[in-house]
């Protein structure tokens, strides 16, 4: 072997793993960082605060900042100053790593001034402008289903939601923004604080939530209804989860864990509410809804956009959903109702990205759950650990 040889295996025997070196670097940097504050010093009091701060809330801040100075950078530059006033979250927030309630508070509240200030941005969707058009024809005694609107994008689409959607829609995007302001609070409520960031500090949900799309007043009804159902309010939970079908018909796929976890009173609400909620469909007749249905494929979605593009593979949802009869779990419940909703929505032709604001905000609440189980059993690991290094065994 040559000297080159030689010295290149020596330094390769000698030289730490990547793994190896970075914790050596880490434990170093915090035995320096510690003796250069001396006990009872400033310094080392402010090194213990750092230290001891929440990880999630410090990492949840983090993102926050990020992501809400990438917004309020691309959405001030259209000239209108109020959005800066987001920024207020930021330095509050610092304030406030150790109380995540409040943490939340302050970023649900730049979230929600953000969208207010947004609203005032033409609509680019046409969701809303469709249904408010199928809503004047039923005011004047027609039947909204069965043929195409010139509102729509392009024109010439049907109106293909539920029946009370031609009602939710007159709120326009005030009422997505109410409806956005409700999730929020309700996200700080279940500390998801994660879940929020992603649907309150982002661009591209910020200009999904107002650009017309009908999907955030079906999102808060489900999530609703699901926590009542958490609670065992069955009655109440099941009307909520209803008025949500009756205005976008994927709720439908949390109705079969919803029984498997609510039983027969689930399954009895659950139907007779959704069948007064599709009561007009009836009325107007079934068949003209079908039409519409496919109308939408036929005229809108004539490409297919964010899905497999595989509907052969909707049959996987048939055990998902005989498997979901037999959930006993509010997570389990919650999890597998969004496995349909995937199964059913990410196989077709077409799906909106609006549709992620169903599906995410019940899968981030049980997700940010069980983080927050895993980091309990780790600091009560850890800490009994102390506890047998401070007392070792005298046997």
């Amino acid at each position: 072997m040559s000297s080159v040889g030689l010295i290149s295996d020596r330094l390769a025997a000698n030289v730490p793993s990547l793994g190896a070196l970075s914790a050596r670097v880490a434990d170093w940097s915090i035995r320096q960082l510690l003796a250069i504050a001396r006990p009872g010093s400033p310094g080392r009091r402010g090194v213990d605060w750092v230290l001891s701060l929440p990880v999630s809330s410090v990492v949840a801040y983090l993102v926050f900042v990020a992501l809400m100075l990438g917004t309020v950078d691309a959405l001030a530059k259209g000239g209108n100053v109020l959005y800066l006033l987001a920024l207020l979250a930021i330095p509050a927030g610092a304030f406030l790593l150790r109380r995540p309630v409040l943490l939340g508070l302050a970023i649900a509240a730049a979230s929600i001034w953000v969208r207010m200030v947004y609203l005032g941005h033409p609509e680019t969707c046409d969701q809303l402008a469709v249904s408010r058009a199928a809503f004047d024809v039923v005011a004047r005694g027609g039947n909204p289903y069965g043929f195409g609107y010139a509102e729509s994008v392009p024109p010439g689409a049907p109106y293909p939601y539920g029946p009370l959607g031609v009602v939710t829609a007159l709120f326009g995007q005030p009422g997505e923004t109410l409806a956005f302001a409700a999730m929020a609070l309700i996200l700080v409520w279940q500390r998801a604080l994660f879940t929020l960031i992603l649907f309150g500090a982002q661009l591209s949900w910020v200009e999904l939530g107002a650009c017309g799309m009908n999907d955030m007043v079906p999102s808060v009804l489900l999530l609703c209804g699901l926590l009542l159902f958490e609670r065992r309010r069955a009655i109440p939970g099941a009307l909520l989860v209803a008025l949500s079908a009756g205005i976008k018909p994927y709720t439908f796929a949390w109705f079969p864990p919803l029984v498997g976890f609510g039983g027969v009173t689930a399954a009895v609400a659950l139907t007779v509410m959704a069948g007064i909620a599709w009561l007009p469909v009836a009325i107007w007749g079934v068949r003209s809804y079908l039409d519409s249905i496919q109308g939408a494929w036929t005229v809108q979605h004539l490409q297919p956009q964010n899905t497999l593009d595989m509907p052969v593979l909707k049959f996987l949802a048939v055990p998902l959903v005989l498997l979901s009869l037999l959930v006993r779990s509010w997570e389990g419940m919650v999890l597998t109702g969004a496995a349909i909703f995937g199964v059913m929505m990410l196989t077709d032709y077409w799906m909106s990205y609006g549709y992620w604001m169903v599906v995410l905000p019940p899968v981030g609440i049980v997700l940010e759950r069980a983080l927050q189980r895993y980091g309990v059993a780790l600091r009560n690991a850890a800490a009994a650990q102390r506890v047998a290094v401070a007392s070792p065994s005298l046997a």
